[in-house]
């Protein structure tokens, strides 16, 4: 058992090293052997735990939505009435800050998904659930747009990837503030 925990620990630290690279460098920065010298050990280890690049990548892609999972059961959105989680939710998928690591590795990933299957793949699994459940909280906030809740779904979800885009890329044309202020109004123009 304990074995298995130091393993669980080894390569959670190794993907802790992957996203700092990520965050820093993007892509073109990363490599097997800067996340062995980052988390202090050798390629070996690093191919141990991954035996590609792409079961690397896959696995960071994985490991920024296990934690974006744990912000949204954290943050007590579940316990809120439909308007209120509305709101949460829209400012849970915003990205708080240019430099946000998290965001700055989903959006490093995002973009390869247009040249790498297996991560398109898994940004099409996240986004669909997203997707799936935007719709039925829209729906719950606002009972007489529910024939319209899938399509606004959509929207918004595009929105708030297109303004976390913008504020990771152009901080000072759309800073954070600016971001929550646009996706509420969205979101209030839901509501009324």
């Amino acid at each position: 058992m304990a074995a298995t925990s130091r393993e669980a620990d080894r390569r959670g630290d190794l993907l802790e090293r992957l996203a700092d690279a990520i965050a820093e460098n993007g892509m073109e920065g990363v490599s097997i052997r800067d996340v062995a010298t980052r988390a202090g050990v050798s390629i070996g280890t690093v191919q141990y735990y991954f035996a590609t690049k792409s079961d690397l990548l896959q696995s960071v892609w994985l490991y920024v939505r296990e934690h974006a999972a744990r912000r949204f059961t954290e943050s007590g959105i579940a316990d809120l009435a439909p308007a209120d989680q509305l709101r949460k939710l829209t400012g849970l998928l915003l990205t708080p800050a240019h430099d946000h690591r998290l965001s700055r590795v989903w959006f490093a990933l995002a973009a390869r998904a247009a040249h790498d299957p297996q991560i398109a793949a898994l940004h099409r699994e996240q986004w669909q659930g997203t997707e799936e459940l935007l719709n039925r909280v829209l729906a719950r906030a606002n009972p007489e747009r529910e024939s319209e809740s899938a399509d606004a779904a959509a929207a918004l979800l595009a929105l708030l990837d297109g303004l976390s885009i913008s504020v990771i890329t152009e901080p000072e044309r759309m800073p954070p503030k600016r971001a929550a202020r646009i996706g509420n109004a969205w979101v209030n123009s839901w509501l009324a």
